[in-house]
């Protein structure tokens, strides 16, 4: 069966039960299936962010979450603070609990909104129609509704990764997702799409995700321009740039960790 069968339409990441958001099985790791994904954390994490009141006058200009370890597969629960509520900016920190225990939180910056002016990135990335769509990795197409256009590179190719992506799927059932919330999403994506080795020789898990945004993104697809770098020393990072038909519209980073893959020659093996 197609992707889009075995699973409602439009597909989802979590359901709602009150206040509670039960992780439906697209959330599920691939590294884990008792945990949940990067891409749907930090998505749920933007759900939790926006605020309509505060968006109509301020600006979000930076997006950063910590993952505590392994984001249990289980119903979970968002809790908001202020951290600084001024006039020209507003910091708000979001957490997500499971069982009562903080497992991942997401720190937001506003930026109250001004005419300024403007200095954009150059960019030539080409336009998404210019590309075909192609296959993705499993796990990344949330039941059939992220659709993938390659430019350079990808999931599975080592090396700098250019893609066009767009979602038709929900964060949370019955609740449309906002740009912001599937920029976020595909700000996790920079380490998978952009890797600087071999998935099986070595892994390298997101421990944060960061996008400073310069703008909103707007319409449909959204490109991510990524690329991993590391130093021999259990880390690296993944710079990432983002983009839509308009232009850059942010720039992340994320902190990676390395560890030896399941065909590392590293790892010790039982006598044959």
């Amino acid at each position: 069966m197609s992707e889009a069968k075995d699973h409602p339409w439009p597909p989802r990441y979590y359901e709602a039960e009150g206040p509670v958001l039960v992780p439906t099985a697209l959330a599920r790791s691939p590294w884990d299936p008792k945990a949940i994904a990067g891409g749907p954390v930090s998505a749920l994490l933007a759900s939790g962010a926006e605020d309509a009141a505060l968006d109509a006058e301020f600006e979000i200009a930076r997006f950063q979450v910590d993952i505590f370890g392994k984001v249990p597969h289980q119903p979970l629960s968002l809790e908001s603070a202020v951290l600084r509520d001024g006039r020209q900016t507003k910091l708000h920190r979001i957490t997500m609990l499971a069982d009562g225990r903080p497992v991942a939180q997401a720190h937001i910056l506003r930026v109250r909104r001004l005419e300024t002016p403007i200095f954009p990135v150059p960019h030539d990335y080409p336009a998404p129609e210019a590309v075909p769509v192609q296959e993705g990795p499993r796990g990344a197409r949330m039941g059939g509704a992220i659709t993938l256009r390659r430019v350079l590179g990808g999931p599975g190719i080592p090396g700098r990764g250019i893609s066009w992506l767009a979602m038709e799927g929900e964060v949370i059932g019955g609740r449309p997702s906002s740009n912001f919330v599937k920029a976020c999403l595909f700000a996790d994506f920079g380490n998978g799409f952009g890797n600087a080795t071999d998935a099986g020789e070595w892994s390298y898990a997101n421990l944060d995700i960061t996008i400073q945004f310069l703008r909103m993104p707007v319409g449909d697809w959204f490109l991510l321009d990524a690329e991993t770098h590391m130093a021999g020393n259990g880390h690296g990072t993944a710079r990432n740039q983002f983009a839509d038909e308009q232009g850059v519209y942010a720039r992340g980073f994320q902190t990676i960790f390395v560890a030896p893959g399941h065909l590392s020659k590293s790892v010790p093996r039982p006598p044959a």
